[in-house]
């Protein structure tokens, strides 16, 4: 049988099951003679790129050796599915991994997939505590003669966002936001309506990890963020807006792409931060709905279809397939979505040379985007958009479709 000569030092020929021999002059190796099945496997090892390191290290200069899992066995290295098997290790948890041949024991360094395990963490005991010293909602009620009711849309709040020194976009905090919600609701009042419903268009909040983008912590308030964020929310909304609200109906809200638990937005598709929202308030007293999607109201003869405008059916339904998917036939379907931080759809050079209105407006139903209390941010800015803030106030037109009443801020 023939045998090939092969120079290793002591540790790789310990590997292949050699007594090591004394390093030859001027080397830290030596020579050894290798039969099929010992090249074989010196080659195997050559492949996982092990024989290039050279030890320079004496014995003594070693710290103790930890205890580590041999990744040699039966005169052969496993690979990494083989390591796994052998000590019961998750193979599907490893995100990273390498051999570490040189320390005389041959073993795997293995990293671990970071398991952050957010469902087991109770977020609504934590904001019924929080919550626990807001008071019960009590109906602020007016007596009027009128039978008219009314609806109040809000959309794009993003609470927590803070926005100062900007050359266009005016400044933007939770004061600005308490100031606005105030206004709005004498607004409303001013109608003296018999019931004033509330339709909270999504985006309550500008961020619930405070990296929503891998910037957004630079536009947010100090602590406005996780369930400090949901919880102020609840707290500030109710105090300057809803308990200012005279003769307050039902509120029904969707979420938005910014109402969501996680960085990711592929992680929480459901808008889990909107929910919590909506639990807040319905604990506080108030009649709510939620959904993570699309929400119908029927008020008089009109039917209200809500979604914040950034999930796909926004783009891929047209007014008559929404209506006929989720309107009511019969009556006036008025589709309200928010989402742009504008009244219309930016467009760039080349859109605008084919430029269609997106916001349809039929006999039996309309189409609407609508303000943003949020006007802006540097992102906005660099991208060239700019919008007034602001928010709508609409009511049945009797027959005749719907009224709707445009306020800025």
């Amino acid at each position: 049988m023939s045998k090939t000569v092969k120079w290793m030092n002591k540790d790789q020929a310990k590997l292949l099951g050699f007594n090591p021999k004394k390093d030859e002059k001027g080397r830290k190796q030596a020579r050894y003679l290798l039969d099929e099945k010992q090249l074989r496997e010196f080659l195997s090892i050559k492949d996982q790129n092990i024989l290039d390191i050279v030890s320079e290290t004496k014995a003594n200069d070693y710290e103790p050796k930890k205890f580590v899992l041999s990744a040699w066995k039966d005169g052969v290295m496993m690979d990494i599915d083989t390591y796994c098997t052998t000590y019961n290790l998750p193979r599907k948890d490893i995100s990273s991994y390498k051999l570490i041949s040189h320390t005389g024991t041959p073993y795997y360094n293995i990293v671990f997939k970071e398991n952050i395990e957010t469902d087991n963490f109770n977020y609504k005991k934590a904001l019924k505590k929080a919550l626990k010293d807001v008071s019960k909602y009590k109906p602020n009620k007016e007596n009027v003669e009128s039978n008219r009711v009314g609806v109040i849309t809000l959309a794009d709040l993003h609470f927590g966002a803070y926005i100062s020194a900007s050359q266009i976009s005016p400044e933007y905090s939770i004061t600005v936001l308490c100031a606005s919600l105030e206004y709005a609701a004498i607004r409303v009042n001013r109608f003296r309506y018999k019931v004033v419903h509330v339709h909270l268009l999504g985006d309550l909040i500008e961020s619930f990890t405070g990296l929503n983008h891998k910037n957004s912590w630079k536009g947010l308030d100090k602590g406005m963020f996780g369930v400090s964020a949901i919880k102020l929310f609840v707290e500030l909304f109710k105090k300057h807006f809803l308990d200012n609200v005279k003769n307050l109906g039902k509120i029904k809200l969707v979420a938005g792409n910014h109402d969501r638990l996680t960085s990711d937005n592929k992680e929480d598709v459901d808008g889990g931060a909107a929910e919590l929202i909506a639990w807040g308030l319905e604990l506080k007293g108030y009649d709510i709905e939620f959904s993570t999607s699309v929400l119908t109201h029927l008020v008089d003869d009109i039917n209200y279809i809500l979604n914040h405008g950034h999930l796909g059916l926004t783009k891929k339904l047209s007014t008559k397939e929404m209506c006929w998917t989720y309107g009511k036939k019969g009556v006036f379907n008025y589709i309200q979505e928010a989402h742009l931080h504008s009244r219309i759809r930016k467009l760039n050079a080349k859109q605008v040379q084919g430029f269609q209105l997106i916001s349809d407006d039929n006999n039996d139903c309309r189409r609407e985007v609508f303000p943003s209390f949020f006007t802006g941010n540097p992102y906005s800015e660099y991208l060239g958009f700019s919008t007034c803030g602001g928010f709508k106030i609409s009511e049945s037109g009797r027959g005749t479709g719907v009224d709707v009443f445009d306020f800025s801020l």
